[in-house]
């Protein structure tokens, strides 16, 4: 909840059957509530376009006016907000929270989104006063990449990945929530619609921050990924991007206290927070494949073993049999080729040849005689 007091009043109505019952989240760029859609009072959240910089609530405490410096940019803004909701709506995946639709009121614009039950992973570690284990992180970790590339496939950018934007459901799974930041973005160096995008501070990629808007792609929520990934597995505060800067110039690793963290993970952090973004993955797959190739230790039981295993970090690696070893068979010697005889022709044929040969002699001396005595 928030004590924001720009929010809608509790209570507040809006597009005639959303009631307002709760605050859920205010940024620079947006209000979030927690609502029931009427008849059936089923549970909602809605998020309401509010530029903290440009806008102001009446007196009534519920329409929304505009900084006149800022109106032509705020106009801009609500017609790609609509815009976003057209590609948000078409995600449908069970890690990210469903949106399902927008409307405008009051002077701004909002969209409808499913209500998530549950806890969010940075209460849930603030309860616990403890680092998540890797096997826990990592099944989280698979169930994220599965939304971030859902969100990555509709050319959409999360763009404000942490740990309370992650909620874990009551029947385990966890789902991205406040897409509020998504952006719109064409592969590659393409540029964002929003000239302006909300952040988290220490979860925000350099680009972000510093307003290169046009170098935003999928590795910025990579970005976001790894100090979400460190703040779960430590229990320490993210550092601040400025201080990896100057280890990245040099092509040094990030020198982030990681203790009780495999190196792997720690390889994995390092990547995906590297300053530089085109030394980060530039896409889901890039990470998937890299989680399936053994580390370096597995590696060396894979050649000792003379068979190639891959093991995904933080799953149990179950003790392998050595192969069984194989009788060697008895060497025999190799008889030598001798050559072929002809084959003898049968003396029966022998026989019956030189029978026909007397017999027409016979007939010869024969036939001479009658002739003679004629």
């Amino acid at each position: 909840m928030t004590n924001d007091k720009s929010m809608l009043p509790i209570g507040t109505m809006l597009n005639g059957r959303y009631i307002i019952r709760g605050h859920l989240s205010s940024g620079g760029f947006g209000k979030t509530y927690l609502a029931v859609c009427r008849p059936h009072n089923t549970k909602v959240a809605i998020k309401e376009f509010f530029m903290t910089a440009a806008n102001f609530r009446d007196a009534d405490g519920v329409s929304v006016s505009t900084n006149r410096n800022y109106t032509q940019q705020f106009g801009e803004q609500i017609v790609k907000f609509r815009k976003e909701y057209e590609r948000l709506r078409l995600i449908s995946n069970v890690h990210v929270v469903k949106v399902y639709d927008c409307f405008e009121e009051n002077g701004t614009a909002y969209y409808v989104m499913d209500f998530v039950e549950g806890t969010n992973l940075e209460e849930y570690l603030r309860k616990r006063n403890a680092p998540y284990t890797e096997t826990a992180i990592y099944n989280y970790l698979k169930q994220v990449l599965d939304g971030l590339k859902a969100i990555h496939s509709k050319d959409l950018l999360h763009l404000d990945l942490k740990p309370a934007n992650i909620m874990k459901t009551p029947n385990g799974y966890v789902k991205l929530i406040d897409l509020g930041a998504s952006k719109d973005y064409i592969g590659g160096e393409g540029a964002t619609m929003f000239t302006g995008v909300a952040r988290t501070e220490r979860y925000a990629p350099p680009e972000q921050v510093d307003g290169s808007f046009d170098k935003l792609g999928p590795w910025s929520d990579f970005y976001a990924l790894g100090a979400t990934l460190y703040r779960l597995l430590t229990n320490r505060v993210v550092p601040t991007y400025t201080s990896l800067y100057e280890d990245h110039t040099r092509d040094k690793h990030i020198a982030l206290p990681m203790p009780n963290v495999s190196d792997k993970t720690k390889q994995l952090i390092v990547w995906l927070m590297n300053t530089d973004r085109t030394r980060r993955p530039q896409s889901v797959d890039d990470i998937l494949q890299w989680l399936r190739k053994p580390s370096a230790q597995d590696q060396e039981v894979a050649i000792q073993d003379r068979e190639v295993t891959i093991n995904v970090p933080g799953e149990e690696k179950r003790p392998q049999q050595p192969p069984t070893p194989q009788p060697r068979p008895t060497p025999r010697p190799t008889p030598r080729p001798t050559s072929q005889p002809p084959t003898p022709v049968p003396k029966n044929d022998e026989f019956s040849l030189l029978g026909c040969f007397y017999i027409i002699v016979i007939i010869f001396i024969v036939v001479t005689i009658i002739k003679a005595l004629l």
